[in-house]
């Protein structure tokens, strides 16, 4: 099974870290970088340099920080989750290590897409206007190895993951992400 990554509700970012200072830790003077990168999967360990930053205000105020979370179109991860899943997501991205308020995290940026089923995948027309999916559905074999993986069709932000990702994800107790069966959902 696949399913769509989803933050839980209610929840806020992590860091307290805005795109435009992730531009500027890249060295990325004109956004061109961080405003293309979800789409065309562009590296980012080269030009990333040791960064620290605050928790988000409401984290600061003693919300639980989740172990793994949605931060733009990337995973923050604490390191605890860092240990665990980076095994099963290095060859599908790359980490990027973050100091927040003193504690080690890594962001996690995904360079792969999964490759989706144009017999199983039916876009939304209103109008006579393409404007979204009703449903989408990938190719087994093209996704069955890949843990954490983005989609041309959908979107660059979503990410999807596949079932023994979120195996993982539940027998080791983290938390901070929903995984929803409804790949195409708008919500």
């Amino acid at each position: 099974m696949i399913y769509r990554l989803k933050p839980i509700e209610n929840s806020a970012e992590v860091p307290d870290l805005s795109l435009l200072q992730f531009a500027d830790i890249l060295g990325d003077d004109d956004y061109s970088l961080v405003r293309s990168q979800p789409r065309t999967n562009e590296p980012l360990s080269a030009r990333w340099k040791p960064t620290e930053c605050e928790l988000a205000p409401v984290y600061r105020k003693g919300l639980t920080v989740p172990d793994v979370s949605y931060w733009g179109s990337y995973l923050v991860m604490t390191e605890q989750a860092h240990q665990v899943l980076s095994k099963y997501l290095k060859s599908e991205g790359e980490f990027l290590p973050l100091t927040v308020s003193g504690q080690a995290m890594h962001i996690f940026v995904p360079l792969v897409f999964g490759q989706e089923d144009p017999a199983r995948t039916v876009k939304h027309f209103e109008d006579g206007y393409e404007c979204g999916l009703e449903q989408l559905a990938f190719i087994d074999e093209d996704v069955a190895n890949k843990s954490v993986f983005k989609s041309k069709l959908y979107g660059y932000h979503a990410l999807f993951a596949n079932e023994a990702f979120k195996q993982m994800f539940d027998q080791s107790g983290f938390t901070g992400l929903n995984f929803d069966s409804d790949l195409a959902g708008m919500f």
